[in-house]
C-alpha cells in the first residue's frame, strides 16, 4: 500500500532542516518517515528504511 502525502515545497524544507537539527534519534526517524512517505514510498519500504 502506498502513503498519500504531499507536502509543499516549504513543508518539505522545513522538515528537512528540523531533521538536521533534531538531536533525537526517534524524532529524526519519524520526520524522514514522513519525508519518505511524501516521496511515495510504501509502508514496508519505509518500515525497513533507505539502507535495507
Amino acid at each position: 500500500m502506498f502513503m498519500n502525502i504531499f507536502l509543499t515545497d516549504l513543508i518539505h524544507q522545513d522538515l528537512r532542516a528540523r531533521h538536521r537539527k533534531e538531536r533525537d534519534g526517534r524524532v529524526q526517524d519519524r520526520i524522514k518517515a514522513v519525508l519518505f512517505a511524501d516521496k511515495g514510498w510504501m509502508y514496508v519500504q519505509i518500515a525497513e528504511g533507505p539502507d535495507a
